[in-house]
């Protein structure tokens, strides 16, 4: 957390606030969080964009620098007055003309990248899942010779930019896909559903700006509505909302998957 589409509802909401605002004074209060540059070239700058790539926010700027921020766990951008001014865990505040931005995180995994536009601080990110290019002929290709389940390949960033623990399970359920196929074993079909259940599941969490637990909150401090629409996360136990089987947790490369036997059989491919 957070996720693609808690990212995207955040620079939703941030768009019509900072676009068009300049910097008039920066206050960091813990330079650590800074991963690349310098936070003073943003001074003077004017934000022309904020647009989100896979979990990533990038803040385009008239000079030829952008300001990048990844929250991880428990970062959030919040703009006033949706925080505390005495917030201990506030680790930069970007005053604009328009009103401030404060970046708030409480275990300091996120952070800051000031650094070229054409130069983003990701390297090796796979295909963003919202765009025109995300087909199901990239989804095959990527997972035809992967002997991997298919609920670890869904967090790779390196095939699909922005999928995270929460929605891998929930888009598993809706394809009817058991987490714990081979990638290689996906039929055609299963592939079609597969890619239609990532575009769905990953829209109508946006539309409902997102899942919170715990952390994640918006810039105006508000919680995610998505919460109340998940089928199969955290439901450990609880009736399936399709079939009524009680939805079964494992664990898989160190993370919980959540999934209903009935609708997900484990089908084992047959010897070729």
């Amino acid at each position: 957390m957070p996720e693609l589409p808690e990212v995207e509802a955040v620079c939703r909401q941030l768009a019509p606030l900072v676009i068009g605002s300049k910097v008039v004074n920066l206050d960091l209060k813990l330079p650590r969080i800074i991963r690349e540059g310098n936070v003073d070239h943003l001074l003077g700058v004017t934000f022309l964009s904020v647009e989100r790539f896979g979990k990533f926010i990038q803040m385009r700027t008239t000079t030829h620098i952008s300001l990048f921020v990844h929250l991880r766990m428990t970062g959030q951008l919040l703009w006033e007055p949706a925080v505390n001014l005495k917030d201990r865990y506030v680790r930069c505040i970007i005053t604009t003309d328009r009103g401030e931005l404060y970046f708030r995180d409480v275990r300091t995994l996120g952070g800051f990248w000031v650094c070229d536009s054409d130069r983003p601080p990701w390297k090796n990110l796979g295909m963003d899942p919202l765009i025109r290019e995300f087909s199901v002929g990239y989804l095959s290709q990527r997972f035809s010779t992967r002997k991997v389940p298919i609920k670890c390949l869904l967090l790779d960033q390196t095939i699909v930019a922005g999928i995270g623990n929460i929605y891998a399970s929930e888009i598993l359920f809706s394809a009817r896909i058991n987490p714990q196929r081979l990638a290689e074993s996906l039929s055609p079909p299963e592939i079609i559903r597969l890619h239609g259940a990532i575009v769905e599941i990953l829209q109508k969490a946006i539309e409902s700006k997102g899942t919170t637990f715990k952390d994640f909150r918006l810039s105006d401090g508000k919680e995610g509505e998505f919460n109340e629409s998940l089928k199969v996360y955290a439901h450990q136990d609880d009736a399936c909302t399709v079939c009524k089987s009680s939805i079964l947790r494992i664990v898989q490369s160190g993370r919980s998957s959540y999934y209903c036997p009935q609708c997900q059989p484990h089908v084992i491919p047959k010897a070729s």
